[in-house]
Protein backbone atom coordinates (compact mmCIF):
# COMPACT_ATOMS: atom_id res chain seq x y z
CA UNK A 1 0.00 0.00 0.00
CA UNK A 2 2.53 2.64 1.08
CA UNK A 3 4.57 1.24 -2.04
CA UNK A 4 1.94 2.50 -4.37
CA UNK A 5 2.17 5.91 -2.95
CA UNK A 6 5.74 6.02 -3.21
CA UNK A 7 5.21 8.84 -6.36
CA UNK A 8 4.21 11.54 -3.59
CA UNK A 9 7.94 11.45 -2.24
CA UNK A 10 8.29 13.18 -5.81
CA UNK A 11 5.32 15.61 -4.98
CA UNK A 12 6.88 16.57 -1.72
CA UNK A 13 10.01 17.98 -3.35
CA UNK A 14 8.28 21.07 -4.45
CA UNK A 15 5.20 21.38 -2.53
CA UNK A 16 6.70 23.17 0.44
CA UNK A 17 9.08 24.87 -1.10
CA UNK A 18 7.57 28.40 -0.59
CA UNK A 19 8.49 29.58 -3.82
CA UNK A 20 7.70 29.88 -7.67
CA UNK A 21 8.48 31.96 -10.60
CA UNK A 22 8.40 31.70 -14.47
CA UNK A 23 9.82 32.40 -18.06
CA UNK A 24 11.26 35.32 -19.84
CA UNK A 25 10.02 36.73 -23.26
CA UNK A 26 10.18 39.90 -24.75
CA UNK A 27 7.47 41.33 -22.28
CA UNK A 28 9.99 40.50 -19.12
CA UNK A 29 13.27 42.65 -21.38
CA UNK A 30 10.82 45.49 -21.50
CA UNK A 31 9.72 44.84 -17.43
CA UNK A 32 13.91 44.69 -16.63
CA UNK A 33 14.12 48.10 -18.43
CA UNK A 34 11.76 49.85 -16.38
CA UNK A 35 12.27 48.14 -13.29
CA UNK A 36 16.21 47.85 -12.67
CA UNK A 37 16.43 51.56 -11.10
CA UNK A 38 14.19 50.49 -8.38
CA UNK A 39 15.88 49.44 -5.03
CA UNK A 40 16.53 45.99 -4.53
CA UNK A 41 13.81 46.14 -1.10
CA UNK A 42 11.33 47.23 -3.41
CA UNK A 43 12.33 44.84 -6.51
CA UNK A 44 11.77 41.73 -3.58
CA UNK A 45 7.94 42.86 -2.49
CA UNK A 46 7.06 42.65 -5.74
CA UNK A 47 8.78 39.68 -6.91
CA UNK A 48 7.31 37.93 -3.62
CA UNK A 49 3.81 39.44 -4.51
CA UNK A 50 3.80 38.71 -7.70
CA UNK A 51 4.98 35.28 -7.48
CA UNK A 52 2.22 34.20 -4.57
CA UNK A 53 -0.55 37.00 -4.90
CA UNK A 54 -1.33 37.80 -8.94
CA UNK A 55 0.44 34.83 -10.02
CA UNK A 56 2.82 36.35 -12.51
CA UNK A 57 5.80 34.22 -12.70
CA UNK A 58 7.36 35.91 -15.27
CA UNK A 59 7.07 39.70 -13.51
CA UNK A 60 8.62 37.65 -10.33
CA UNK A 61 11.75 36.66 -12.26
CA UNK A 62 12.25 39.93 -13.61
CA UNK A 63 11.76 41.50 -10.17
CA UNK A 64 14.52 38.74 -8.61
CA UNK A 65 16.86 38.66 -11.51
CA UNK A 66 17.62 42.71 -10.93
CA UNK A 67 18.24 42.04 -7.40
CA UNK A 68 20.73 39.11 -8.16
CA UNK A 69 22.77 40.79 -10.75
CA UNK A 70 23.52 44.06 -8.99
CA UNK A 71 26.10 41.91 -6.98
CA UNK A 72 28.02 40.59 -10.20
CA UNK A 73 27.64 44.43 -11.21
CA UNK A 74 29.65 45.76 -7.99
CA UNK A 75 26.84 46.59 -5.27
CA UNK A 76 28.65 44.58 -2.46
CA UNK A 77 27.72 46.04 0.85
CA UNK A 78 26.08 43.70 3.62
CA UNK A 79 22.88 44.06 2.31
CA UNK A 80 23.29 44.15 -1.38
CA UNK A 81 24.93 40.73 -0.73
CA UNK A 82 21.98 39.35 1.38
CA UNK A 83 19.52 40.35 -1.42
CA UNK A 84 21.43 39.08 -3.95
CA UNK A 85 21.14 35.78 -2.05
CA UNK A 86 17.71 36.12 -1.13
CA UNK A 87 17.04 36.74 -4.96
CA UNK A 88 19.07 33.55 -6.01
CA UNK A 89 17.44 31.23 -3.68
CA UNK A 90 13.97 32.32 -4.96
CA UNK A 91 15.17 31.93 -8.52
CA UNK A 92 16.05 28.22 -7.68
CA UNK A 93 12.74 27.41 -6.06
CA UNK A 94 10.72 29.10 -9.42
CA UNK A 95 12.59 27.00 -12.25
CA UNK A 96 12.42 23.72 -9.80
CA UNK A 97 8.95 24.41 -9.26
CA UNK A 98 6.97 26.20 -12.29
CA UNK A 99 9.75 25.63 -15.13
CA UNK A 100 11.05 22.26 -14.16
CA UNK A 101 14.37 23.45 -15.63
CA UNK A 102 17.04 21.54 -13.50
CA UNK A 103 20.10 23.01 -14.96
CA UNK A 104 18.90 25.97 -14.05
CA UNK A 105 18.05 25.80 -10.92
CA UNK A 106 21.19 23.91 -10.28
CA UNK A 107 23.81 26.76 -11.33
CA UNK A 108 21.97 29.63 -9.52
CA UNK A 109 21.59 27.19 -5.39
CA UNK A 110 26.01 26.72 -6.73
CA UNK A 111 25.95 30.48 -7.04
CA UNK A 112 24.12 31.49 -3.99
CA UNK A 113 25.98 28.58 -1.86
CA UNK A 114 29.33 30.47 -3.32
CA UNK A 115 28.41 33.91 -1.87
CA UNK A 116 26.81 32.11 1.38
CA UNK A 117 30.17 30.39 1.67
CA UNK A 118 31.98 33.28 1.06
CA UNK A 119 30.40 36.05 3.16
CA UNK A 120 29.79 33.49 6.13
CA UNK A 121 26.09 33.95 5.79
CA UNK A 122 25.00 30.35 7.53
CA UNK A 123 21.53 31.53 7.84
CA UNK A 124 20.90 30.60 4.23
CA UNK A 125 22.65 27.60 4.38
CA UNK A 126 19.52 25.37 5.10
CA UNK A 127 17.86 26.67 2.30
CA UNK A 128 20.87 25.71 -0.59
CA UNK A 129 20.63 22.32 1.64
CA UNK A 130 16.66 21.91 0.86
CA UNK A 131 17.42 23.28 -2.72
CA UNK A 132 19.88 20.07 -3.51
CA UNK A 133 17.49 17.62 -1.67
CA UNK A 134 14.94 18.99 -3.67
CA UNK A 135 16.76 19.18 -7.09
CA UNK A 136 18.26 15.23 -6.30
CA UNK A 137 15.61 13.67 -5.40
CA UNK A 138 13.55 14.77 -8.36
CA UNK A 139 16.50 13.11 -10.26
CA UNK A 140 16.25 9.95 -8.51
CA UNK A 141 12.45 9.91 -8.48
CA UNK A 142 12.63 9.18 -12.25
CA UNK A 143 15.90 7.09 -12.60
CA UNK A 144 15.22 4.95 -9.82
CA UNK A 145 11.61 4.52 -10.28
CA UNK A 146 10.87 5.98 -7.31
CA UNK A 147 12.49 4.40 -4.52
CA UNK A 148 13.53 5.11 -0.95
CA UNK A 149 16.54 7.50 -1.07
CA UNK A 150 18.35 7.83 2.41
CA UNK A 151 20.97 10.36 1.19
CA UNK A 152 17.66 12.36 -0.02
CA UNK A 153 16.37 12.01 3.20
CA UNK A 154 19.75 12.78 5.26
CA UNK A 155 20.22 16.13 3.53
CA UNK A 156 16.62 17.39 4.38
CA UNK A 157 18.06 16.20 8.03
CA UNK A 158 20.89 17.85 7.73
CA UNK A 159 18.81 21.18 6.62
CA UNK A 160 16.74 20.65 9.38
CA UNK A 161 19.11 20.35 12.36
CA UNK A 162 21.29 23.13 11.18
CA UNK A 163 17.71 25.44 11.35
CA UNK A 164 17.14 24.11 14.44
CA UNK A 165 20.54 25.31 15.73
CA UNK A 166 19.98 28.94 14.12
CA UNK A 167 16.50 29.08 15.26
CA UNK A 168 15.61 29.78 11.75
CA UNK A 169 12.14 28.54 11.98
CA UNK A 170 11.18 28.86 8.12
CA UNK A 171 13.44 26.66 6.62
CA UNK A 172 12.99 24.28 9.47
CA UNK A 173 9.55 23.66 8.25
CA UNK A 174 10.07 23.27 5.09
CA UNK A 175 12.78 20.65 5.41
CA UNK A 176 10.17 19.04 7.92
CA UNK A 177 7.58 18.95 5.52
CA UNK A 178 9.61 17.03 3.17
CA UNK A 179 11.06 14.72 5.96
CA UNK A 180 7.87 13.21 6.66
CA UNK A 181 6.40 12.96 3.51
CA UNK A 182 9.62 11.50 1.95
CA UNK A 183 9.25 8.87 5.31
CA UNK A 184 5.51 7.97 5.87
CA UNK A 185 4.92 7.25 2.19
CA UNK A 186 7.92 4.97 1.97
CA UNK A 187 7.51 3.05 5.46
CA UNK A 188 10.54 4.70 7.49
CA UNK A 189 8.39 6.89 9.65
CA UNK A 190 10.84 5.21 12.51
CA UNK A 191 13.88 6.99 10.69
CA UNK A 192 12.65 10.76 12.10
CA UNK A 193 11.37 10.20 15.15
CA UNK A 194 13.79 12.82 17.00
CA UNK A 195 12.86 15.26 14.04
CA UNK A 196 8.40 14.35 14.76
CA UNK A 197 9.63 14.47 18.45
CA UNK A 198 11.13 18.00 18.10
CA UNK A 199 8.49 19.45 16.17
CA UNK A 200 6.02 18.16 18.78
CA UNK A 201 7.52 19.35 21.91
CA UNK A 202 10.22 22.61 20.72
CA UNK A 203 8.90 26.11 21.71
CA UNK A 204 8.40 27.08 17.90
CA UNK A 205 6.88 30.80 17.25
CA UNK A 206 3.09 30.18 17.33
CA UNK A 207 3.03 32.01 13.78
CA UNK A 208 5.61 29.52 12.15
CA UNK A 209 4.80 28.58 8.41
CA UNK A 210 2.80 24.75 8.56
CA UNK A 211 3.65 24.86 12.59
CA UNK A 212 0.18 23.58 13.11
CA UNK A 213 -0.36 21.87 10.03
CA UNK A 214 2.96 19.78 10.85
CA UNK A 215 2.43 18.74 14.26
CA UNK A 216 -1.38 17.52 13.24
CA UNK A 217 0.41 15.35 9.86
CA UNK A 218 2.48 14.09 12.74
CA UNK A 219 -0.50 12.83 14.58
CA UNK A 220 -2.39 11.13 11.74
CA UNK A 221 1.12 9.46 11.15
CA UNK A 222 1.81 7.86 14.21
CA UNK A 223 -1.96 6.90 14.61
CA UNK A 224 -1.70 5.25 11.34
CA UNK A 225 1.49 3.36 11.94
CA UNK A 226 0.10 2.65 15.61
CA UNK A 227 -2.79 0.89 13.89
CA UNK A 228 -5.39 3.52 14.75
CA UNK A 229 -6.82 3.98 11.42
CA UNK A 230 -10.03 6.06 12.50
CA UNK A 231 -7.79 8.82 14.55
CA UNK A 232 -5.43 8.72 11.52
CA UNK A 233 -8.30 9.66 9.57
CA UNK A 234 -9.11 12.49 11.61
CA UNK A 235 -6.57 14.02 11.98
CA UNK A 236 -5.98 13.75 8.01
CA UNK A 237 -8.97 15.67 7.24
CA UNK A 238 -7.92 17.91 9.61
CA UNK A 239 -5.31 18.70 7.86
CA UNK A 240 -7.68 20.52 5.05
CA UNK A 241 -9.00 22.50 7.53
CA UNK A 242 -5.94 23.99 8.93
CA UNK A 243 -4.66 24.57 5.15
CA UNK A 244 -7.55 26.39 4.61
CA UNK A 245 -7.62 28.69 7.93
CA UNK A 246 -3.56 29.02 8.51
CA UNK A 247 -1.98 28.93 4.48
CA UNK A 248 -1.74 31.53 2.95
CA UNK A 249 -1.45 32.45 -0.81
CA UNK A 250 -0.66 29.45 -3.46
CA UNK A 251 0.45 27.42 -0.76
CA UNK A 252 -3.36 26.12 0.01
CA UNK A 253 -3.81 24.50 -3.02
CA UNK A 254 -0.39 22.29 -2.20
CA UNK A 255 -1.19 21.21 1.04
CA UNK A 256 -4.81 20.18 0.33
CA UNK A 257 -2.76 17.97 -1.93
CA UNK A 258 -1.49 16.77 0.71
CA UNK A 259 -3.57 15.99 2.69
CA UNK A 260 -6.21 14.74 0.41
CA UNK A 261 -3.31 12.36 -0.52
CA UNK A 262 -3.00 10.88 3.16
CA UNK A 263 -7.11 10.78 2.84
CA UNK A 264 -6.65 8.62 -0.69
CA UNK A 265 -4.05 6.11 1.15
CA UNK A 266 -6.36 5.78 4.17
CA UNK A 267 -9.65 4.89 2.32
CA UNK A 268 -7.67 2.31 -0.12
CA UNK A 269 -5.94 0.62 2.95
CA UNK A 270 -9.75 0.27 3.92
CA UNK A 271 -10.84 -0.88 0.48
CA UNK A 272 -13.54 2.11 -0.31
CA UNK A 273 -12.55 2.12 -3.71
CA UNK A 274 -15.32 4.51 -4.13
CA UNK A 275 -14.36 7.01 -1.97
CA UNK A 276 -10.31 6.47 -3.02
CA UNK A 277 -11.36 7.34 -6.43
CA UNK A 278 -13.21 10.46 -5.61
CA UNK A 279 -10.75 11.62 -3.80
CA UNK A 280 -8.27 11.10 -6.22
CA UNK A 281 -10.55 13.43 -8.38
CA UNK A 282 -10.39 15.57 -6.36
CA UNK A 283 -6.34 15.96 -6.41
CA UNK A 284 -6.37 16.40 -10.42
CA UNK A 285 -8.65 18.87 -10.39
CA UNK A 286 -6.15 20.61 -7.77
CA UNK A 287 -3.12 20.11 -9.62
CA UNK A 288 -4.45 21.26 -12.69
CA UNK A 289 -6.47 24.62 -10.55
CA UNK A 290 -2.28 25.12 -9.17
CA UNK A 291 -0.55 23.92 -12.50
CA UNK A 292 1.46 21.24 -10.55
CA UNK A 293 2.65 18.49 -12.92
CA UNK A 294 4.07 16.48 -10.30
CA UNK A 295 0.77 16.42 -8.40
CA UNK A 296 -0.92 15.23 -11.75
CA UNK A 297 1.24 12.42 -12.92
CA UNK A 298 1.19 10.89 -9.10
CA UNK A 299 -2.60 10.75 -9.40
CA UNK A 300 -2.53 9.73 -12.96
CA UNK A 301 0.26 6.87 -11.75
CA UNK A 302 -2.09 5.93 -8.89
CA UNK A 303 -5.07 5.12 -10.89
CA UNK A 304 -3.10 3.81 -13.32
CA UNK A 305 -2.09 1.49 -10.80
CA UNK A 306 -5.49 1.03 -8.86
CA UNK A 307 -7.47 0.06 -12.44
CA UNK A 308 -5.43 -2.67 -13.38
CA UNK A 309 -5.69 -4.15 -9.79
CA UNK A 310 -9.31 -4.31 -10.18
CA UNK A 311 -9.00 -5.77 -13.79
CA UNK A 312 -10.19 -2.13 -15.50
CA UNK A 313 -7.46 -2.82 -18.29
CA UNK A 314 -9.41 -0.15 -20.18
CA UNK A 315 -9.34 3.05 -17.22
CA UNK A 316 -5.57 1.38 -16.45
CA UNK A 317 -4.41 2.44 -19.61
CA UNK A 318 -5.96 5.67 -20.16
CA UNK A 319 -4.29 6.82 -16.82
CA UNK A 320 -1.32 5.12 -17.47
CA UNK A 321 -1.16 7.01 -20.83
CA UNK A 322 -1.55 10.17 -19.56
CA UNK A 323 1.15 9.39 -16.58
CA UNK A 324 3.91 8.70 -19.08
CA UNK A 325 2.42 11.94 -21.54
CA UNK A 326 2.70 13.93 -18.73
CA UNK A 327 6.25 12.73 -17.55
CA UNK A 328 7.62 13.18 -21.55
CA UNK A 329 7.12 16.73 -20.99
CA UNK A 330 9.06 16.57 -17.65
CA UNK A 331 11.47 14.79 -18.56
CA UNK A 332 12.40 16.02 -21.82
CA UNK A 333 10.69 19.38 -22.23
CA UNK A 334 11.80 20.96 -19.48
CA UNK A 335 14.97 19.25 -18.65
CA UNK A 336 14.97 16.75 -16.32
CA UNK A 337 16.82 14.21 -18.35
CA UNK A 338 18.01 10.51 -16.56
CA UNK A 339 19.30 7.23 -17.44
CA UNK A 340 15.96 5.77 -18.40
CA UNK A 341 15.33 8.07 -20.64
CA UNK A 342 15.16 5.76 -24.15
CA UNK A 343 13.60 3.16 -21.90
CA UNK A 344 10.94 5.64 -21.12
CA UNK A 345 10.44 6.80 -24.63
CA UNK A 346 10.14 3.63 -25.77
CA UNK A 347 7.45 2.42 -23.43
CA UNK A 348 5.64 5.50 -24.51
CA UNK A 349 5.37 5.06 -27.88
CA UNK A 350 5.02 1.31 -27.70
CA UNK A 351 1.58 2.54 -25.59
CA UNK A 352 0.12 4.81 -28.31
CA UNK A 353 0.95 2.19 -31.06
CA UNK A 354 -1.28 0.11 -28.62
CA UNK A 355 -4.31 2.19 -28.55
CA UNK A 356 -4.60 3.01 -32.22
CA UNK A 357 -4.17 -0.85 -33.25
CA UNK A 358 -6.48 -2.31 -30.68
CA UNK A 359 -8.77 -3.01 -32.81
CA UNK A 360 -6.82 -4.85 -35.83
CA UNK A 361 -4.25 -6.47 -33.46
CA UNK A 362 -4.91 -10.14 -34.99
CA UNK A 363 -4.44 -8.77 -38.51
CA UNK A 364 -1.57 -7.69 -37.61
CA UNK A 365 -0.16 -10.79 -36.12
CA UNK A 366 -0.42 -12.54 -38.68
CA UNK A 367 0.96 -10.28 -40.82
CA UNK A 368 4.18 -10.16 -38.39
CA UNK A 369 4.70 -14.00 -38.75
CA UNK A 370 4.72 -14.35 -42.56
CA UNK A 371 6.69 -11.60 -42.79
CA UNK A 372 8.96 -12.36 -39.99
CA UNK A 373 11.46 -14.08 -42.08
CA UNK A 374 11.96 -10.87 -44.45
CA UNK A 375 11.69 -8.55 -41.75
CA UNK A 376 14.75 -10.22 -40.08
CA UNK A 377 16.77 -10.23 -43.30
CA UNK A 378 16.45 -6.77 -43.99
CA UNK A 379 16.72 -5.86 -40.63
CA UNK A 380 20.35 -7.52 -40.98
CA UNK A 381 21.31 -5.53 -44.07
CA UNK A 382 19.97 -2.27 -42.51
CA UNK A 383 21.79 -3.31 -39.19
CA UNK A 384 25.00 -3.89 -41.64
CA UNK A 385 24.94 -0.80 -43.35
CA UNK A 386 23.83 1.54 -40.20
CA UNK A 387 27.16 -0.26 -38.43
CA UNK A 388 29.21 1.13 -41.62
CA UNK A 389 27.92 4.32 -41.71
CA UNK A 390 28.26 5.13 -38.14
CA UNK A 391 32.21 3.97 -38.70
CA UNK A 392 32.52 6.97 -41.36
CA UNK A 393 30.90 9.22 -39.46
CA UNK A 394 32.96 7.88 -36.23
CA UNK A 395 35.87 8.75 -38.19
CA UNK A 396 34.72 11.90 -39.96
CA UNK A 397 33.46 13.69 -36.21
CA UNK A 398 36.92 12.43 -35.00
CA UNK A 399 38.45 14.60 -37.56
CA UNK A 400 36.45 17.57 -37.35
CA UNK A 401 37.05 17.42 -33.80
CA UNK A 402 40.66 17.16 -33.77
CA UNK A 403 40.64 20.34 -36.57
CA UNK A 404 38.98 21.83 -33.84
CA UNK A 405 41.66 21.41 -31.01
CA UNK A 406 44.31 22.25 -33.15
CA UNK A 407 42.36 25.66 -33.77
CA UNK A 408 41.88 25.84 -30.73
CA UNK A 409 45.60 25.26 -29.56
CA UNK A 410 46.40 28.15 -32.31
CA UNK A 411 43.71 30.57 -30.75
CA UNK A 412 45.41 29.86 -27.30
CA UNK A 413 49.05 30.87 -28.94
CA UNK A 414 47.61 33.68 -30.31
CA UNK A 415 45.86 34.95 -27.32
CA UNK A 416 49.01 34.70 -25.03
CA UNK A 417 50.24 36.97 -28.31
CA UNK A 418 47.50 39.67 -27.55
CA UNK A 419 47.97 39.68 -24.46
CA UNK A 420 52.09 40.18 -24.28
CA UNK A 421 51.26 43.17 -26.84
CA UNK A 422 48.45 44.44 -24.70
CA UNK A 423 51.10 45.15 -22.28
CA UNK A 424 52.11 48.16 -24.84
CA UNK A 425 48.66 49.31 -25.74
CA UNK A 426 47.91 52.65 -23.43
CA UNK A 427 46.43 52.42 -20.41
CA UNK A 428 42.47 53.44 -20.86
CA UNK A 429 41.67 57.43 -20.21
CA UNK A 430 45.19 57.60 -22.48
CA UNK A 431 44.62 56.69 -25.67
CA UNK A 432 45.88 58.29 -28.70
CA UNK A 433 43.62 56.86 -31.03
CA UNK A 434 40.75 59.58 -31.92
CA UNK A 435 37.82 57.98 -33.70
CA UNK A 436 38.02 58.91 -36.90
CA UNK A 437 35.64 60.24 -39.38
CA UNK A 438 33.41 58.01 -41.07
CA UNK A 439 34.40 56.67 -44.47
CA UNK A 440 37.87 57.91 -44.09
CA UNK A 441 39.58 54.59 -42.27
CA UNK A 442 43.47 54.56 -44.19
CA UNK A 443 45.23 51.06 -43.86
CA UNK A 444 47.02 51.30 -41.06
CA UNK A 445 44.42 52.81 -39.45
CA UNK A 446 42.43 50.23 -40.33
CA UNK A 447 44.86 47.43 -39.50
CA UNK A 448 45.32 49.19 -35.82
CA UNK A 449 41.56 48.67 -35.30
CA UNK A 450 41.12 45.55 -36.36
CA UNK A 451 44.00 44.49 -33.80
CA UNK A 452 42.11 46.31 -31.13
CA UNK A 453 38.48 44.45 -32.12
CA UNK A 454 40.46 41.13 -31.86
CA UNK A 455 42.36 41.90 -28.29
CA UNK A 456 38.78 42.87 -26.83
CA UNK A 457 37.19 39.49 -28.57
CA UNK A 458 39.91 37.27 -27.05
CA UNK A 459 40.55 39.17 -23.98
CA UNK A 460 36.96 40.60 -22.68
CA UNK A 461 34.30 37.87 -21.15
CA UNK A 462 31.71 40.49 -21.94
CA UNK A 463 31.31 39.06 -25.19
CA UNK A 464 29.89 36.15 -24.07
CA UNK A 465 26.50 38.08 -22.31
CA UNK A 466 23.40 37.30 -24.85
CA UNK A 467 23.07 41.25 -24.55
CA UNK A 468 26.75 42.03 -26.08
CA UNK A 469 26.36 44.05 -29.57
CA UNK A 470 28.18 46.04 -32.18
CA UNK A 471 27.84 49.36 -30.31
CA UNK A 472 29.20 47.84 -27.31
CA UNK A 473 32.32 46.58 -28.95
CA UNK A 474 32.77 49.82 -30.66
CA UNK A 475 32.13 51.72 -27.00
CA UNK A 476 35.02 48.88 -25.66
CA UNK A 477 37.29 49.36 -28.69
CA UNK A 478 36.83 53.27 -28.48
CA UNK A 479 36.00 54.03 -31.82
CA UNK A 480 32.60 55.13 -33.87
CA UNK A 481 30.41 51.93 -34.40
CA UNK A 482 30.28 52.28 -38.37
CA UNK A 483 34.60 52.34 -38.37
CA UNK A 484 34.37 48.83 -36.44
CA UNK A 485 31.58 47.41 -38.35
CA UNK A 486 34.27 48.66 -42.03
CA UNK A 487 36.92 47.16 -39.73
CA UNK A 488 35.48 43.75 -39.06
CA UNK A 489 34.13 43.13 -42.36
CA UNK A 490 37.60 42.94 -43.91
CA UNK A 491 37.90 39.22 -42.26
CA UNK A 492 34.45 38.40 -42.04
CA UNK A 493 30.96 38.50 -43.53
CA UNK A 494 29.52 41.32 -40.39
CA UNK A 495 29.43 41.47 -36.66
CA UNK A 496 27.55 38.20 -36.30
CA UNK A 497 29.56 35.92 -38.00
CA UNK A 498 32.73 37.34 -35.98
CA UNK A 499 30.87 37.29 -32.86
CA UNK A 500 29.59 33.34 -33.41
CA UNK A 501 32.84 32.73 -33.87
CA UNK A 502 34.07 33.67 -30.70
CA UNK A 503 31.15 32.19 -28.90
CA UNK A 504 31.79 28.92 -30.51
CA UNK A 505 35.61 29.15 -29.60
CA UNK A 506 34.66 29.31 -25.80
CA UNK A 507 31.92 26.64 -25.90
CA UNK A 508 33.90 24.18 -27.39
CA UNK A 509 36.64 25.06 -24.63
CA UNK A 510 34.19 24.61 -22.17
CA UNK A 511 32.68 21.43 -23.72
CA UNK A 512 36.62 19.93 -23.33
CA UNK A 513 37.12 21.08 -19.85
CA UNK A 514 35.44 18.41 -18.04
CA UNK A 515 36.51 19.24 -14.67
CA UNK A 516 34.95 23.10 -14.41
CA UNK A 517 31.79 22.64 -16.84
CA UNK A 518 31.61 19.12 -16.66
CA UNK A 519 28.48 19.54 -14.93
CA UNK A 520 26.50 21.93 -17.13
CA UNK A 521 24.27 20.26 -20.09
CA UNK A 522 24.75 21.44 -23.74
CA UNK A 523 21.82 23.78 -23.37
CA UNK A 524 23.62 25.29 -20.49
CA UNK A 525 26.85 25.78 -22.42
CA UNK A 526 25.23 27.28 -25.29
CA UNK A 527 23.82 29.61 -22.56
CA UNK A 528 27.08 30.65 -20.47
CA UNK A 529 28.36 31.72 -24.18
CA UNK A 530 25.65 34.13 -24.83
CA UNK A 531 23.42 32.14 -26.82
CA UNK A 532 19.37 32.79 -25.94
CA UNK A 533 18.35 29.41 -27.54
CA UNK A 534 19.65 25.48 -27.57
CA UNK A 535 18.37 25.23 -31.31
CA UNK A 536 20.40 28.69 -32.62
CA UNK A 537 23.37 27.35 -30.39
CA UNK A 538 23.20 23.96 -31.97
CA UNK A 539 22.86 25.19 -35.44
CA UNK A 540 25.54 27.84 -34.98
CA UNK A 541 27.93 24.92 -33.70
CA UNK A 542 27.64 22.65 -36.40
CA UNK A 543 27.67 25.47 -38.90
CA UNK A 544 31.28 26.22 -37.68
CA UNK A 545 32.92 22.96 -36.63
CA UNK A 546 30.73 20.52 -38.61
CA UNK A 547 29.52 19.10 -35.42
CA UNK A 548 26.78 18.93 -33.21
CA UNK A 549 27.37 19.84 -29.94
CA UNK A 550 26.63 16.50 -28.32
CA UNK A 551 29.00 14.96 -30.73
CA UNK A 552 31.32 17.19 -30.00
CA UNK A 553 31.34 15.87 -26.55
CA UNK A 554 31.01 12.55 -27.44
CA UNK A 555 34.64 13.13 -28.96
CA UNK A 556 36.07 14.20 -26.09
CA UNK A 557 34.62 11.31 -24.24
CA UNK A 558 35.75 8.58 -26.94
CA UNK A 559 39.02 6.37 -25.54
Amino acid sequence: MQAHFRILALLLLSLFSNQAIAATNDIAVSMYNHWEHLPSVKLMEMGARYRAVTMQPDSALVCFSIVAYRYYQGHRSEQDIKHAIEAMIQIVWLYAEDFHDYAQATSYNLRARQLVEEHHYDNYLPYILINDAIIEGLFEAYSNDHAFNEKNLNLHKEAFHLSLEQKNWRPMMVSFMNLILIASFHGKESLIEEEMNIIKTVDIPDETDYLNYARCLVDGVRARANNQPDSALMYFKRLLVIAQNDIKDRRVLRTKITANSYIAEWYLAQHQDENYVNTMKIIEQQAIESKDIQALLYTYDNLSDFYAQRGNEQLAQHYHLLYLEGKDELVNKNKLGNANQVKFLYELNKKNEEVREVADRERIKNRVMWGALAFSVVLLIVLALLWLNYRRVQERNRQLYNKSLETLRADEEKRELIERLQQSVPAEGETTNEPQQEGKLDAARQSDLVHRVFIVMETNDEVFQPDFTLPRLAELVGDTRNNVSEAINQRYTGFNSLLQEYRIKEACRRIIDNEQYGNLTIEAIGLSVGFKSNSNFVSVFKKITGLTPSAYRKQRLAP
